[in-house]
């Protein structure tokens, strides 16, 4: 066994090939360092076990948030974000396989076998009966006899125990063009890939973002219907009150309570909505524990916009990463196109095979050894029209490509122009509705004391309360579309 590895060896180090290759080794691109800042094990996550008792699914835990927190934890955990990360790490492994192609490649076998061979023992009793006969009309020596019957039994073995190695060497050393033309199409593939992933961040923060303005919006809301529960309560005892007096009718009592009935009924919708809102977010954040979060951030305008329009449009062209995308899957489709062509013409492969044979129970013939070399030259002059119709799909994804560009360029510009449309005129709702508010808390101030006085009508002070809660919803409303607005304005850019 160990002159057989000897001679394996031995017969590799002769038959390596002495010519330079089409492409020499300082020409091979290294390994591609990966995007996403990970292993190849670190990306390997385990199924999480569901849930089988109901104490898994109950909500135990209560986690405010700052929305900076929020973007925070949904970056660490998010799945989507680790769909990209992995798409882009398999896109990095498809660039190392177009890459091993310019390298050789290099197989070893080994066979071990025990052979019995019936046509052997057949052939050395045939030659012992033709000697038995020619001893009966012959004289022959019984010497001559037994070297003759060893001879034969060494050429024809019934027992045989052959170990057999063998390594083959096969290196392409010109590809017209077809090795070079996939590793091109499979790096500008990756860029693609991690240009995409930039986008899915984007989207999960937008979403988070927008997912925590509704979480504000529904809690604005409880506390808005919350205050009209509190102040339709005091209308009610306040109507009681003058009933009790005489200074009013009963009348003006059931008004007071319909619309504490009604201020009941919002309350009761806006705290589905909070609890609804609250689970969005958190199936964002995807928390290992069902927890419930809360908004820890005060609802107000959060930041400006100072570029105007024009400048905004033309930074939203320079940054996002969606017109580099597609100019890459059009660089990658035509890098497809030309390695469709150059499947048709010449490749040229060096190949090698040495080899080595030993009987194990045949001390005398010992290790042998051989080797064959060569240049193979093939050609694919005719494969009925399949490279054509590979290029012609390449061809069609770069058109593909580039027309999604115009789109892309063309609905970045709309979002931009709407974005900003929208942000301006939610900067104006703002203002006003901060006046409509102070103007309503003042009006029903008065109707109240002029209701309490016997000077003014039940009416004017339910009228009043319905303005003051609809300002403080109109107030909320702009706030938060402001900026979810400034939100969408800033993804329109790409710098969430």
């Amino acid at each position: 066994m160990h002159r057989l590895i000897a001679g394996l060896l031995t017969g590799t180090i002769c038959l390596w090939p002495i010519h330079a290759h089409a492409q020499t080794v300082a020409d091979v691109p290294t390994a591609t360092t990966s995007a996403t800042g990970l292993e190849s094990t670190s990306l390997t996550q385990s199924i999480p076990p569901k849930p089988d008792t109901p104490l898994q699914l109950k909500i135990q835990n209560t986690r405010p948030l700052t929305l900076e927190e929020a973007i925070n934890i949904v970056l660490e955990r998010n799945p989507q974000l680790s769909v990209s990360r992995l798409a882009t790490a398999r896109s990095e492994a498809v660039v190392r396989q177009a890459e091993a192609a310019l390298w050789p490649t290099v197989g070893f076998t080994v066979s071990y076998a025990y052979v019995q061979s019936a046509q052997n023992q057949l052939t050395n009793a045939l030659f012992a009966q033709s000697l038995v006969e020619l001893q009966q009309t012959v004289t022959v020596p019984p010497a001559t006899t037994a070297a003759a019957s060893e001879v034969v039994g060494t050429i024809f073995p019934v027992n045989n125990v052959p170990l057999n190695g063998q390594v083959n060497l096969n290196w392409n050393v010109f590809s017209s063009g077809l090795i070079p033309s996939r590793i091109s199409a499979a790096q500008r593939t990756l860029e693609a890939s991690r240009l995409d992933s930039e986008r899915v961040r984007q989207d999960v923060l937008s979403n988070t973002i927008n997912a925590y303005y509704d979480l504000q919006a529904a809690d604005g809301n409880l506390e808005i219907t919350a205050s009209a529960v509190r102040a339709s309560e005091a209308t009610v005892k306040d109507a009681e009150s003058q009933v009790r007096n005489g200074v009013a009718t009963r009348f003006a009592v059931l008004q007071a309570e319909v619309q504490l009935a009604n201020a009941r009924t919002q309350g009761l919708q806006a705290r589905s909505e909070r609890l609804i809102r609250q689970r969005a977010l958190a199936r964002l954040l995807n928390f290992a524990e069902p927890t419930e979060v809360t908004a820890a951030d005060p609802i107000q305008p959060r930041g400006t916009w100072q570029p105007d329009l024009e400048q905004s449009i033309l930074q939203a062209y320079n940054q996002r990463h969606e017109l580099t995308q597609q100019l890459a899957l059009e660089q990658a489709a035509r890098s497809q196109e030309e390695a469709a062509y150059a499947s048709t013409g010449p490749q040229v492969n060096v190949f090698a095979t040495g080899q080595a044979l030993e009987n194990l129970i045949d001390p005398v013939t010992g290790l042998y050894t051989g080797y064959n070399a060569g240049v193979q030259v093939q050609w694919n002059a005719f494969d009925g029209g399949a490279s054509r119709a590979l290029a012609d799909q390449a061809i069609a994804d770069a058109n593909t490509a580039r027309a999604r560009y115009i789109d892309v360029l063309n609905t970045i510009r709309f979002n931009v122009e709407s974005s900003y449309t929208q942000l301006s005129i939610t900067t104006e709702r703002i203002d006003t509705a901060t006046r409509a508010l102070s103007a309503a808390e003042e009006s029903l101030r008065l109707a109240r004391r002029r209701f309490l006085r016997g000077v003014g009508a039940q009416t004017d002070v339910l009228g009043a309360d319905r303005d003051l809660t609809q300002a403080k919803v109109n107030r909320l409303t702009a706030i938060i579309d402001y900026n979810r607005a400034l939100t969408s304005l800033r993804r329109s850019l790409g710098i969430l």
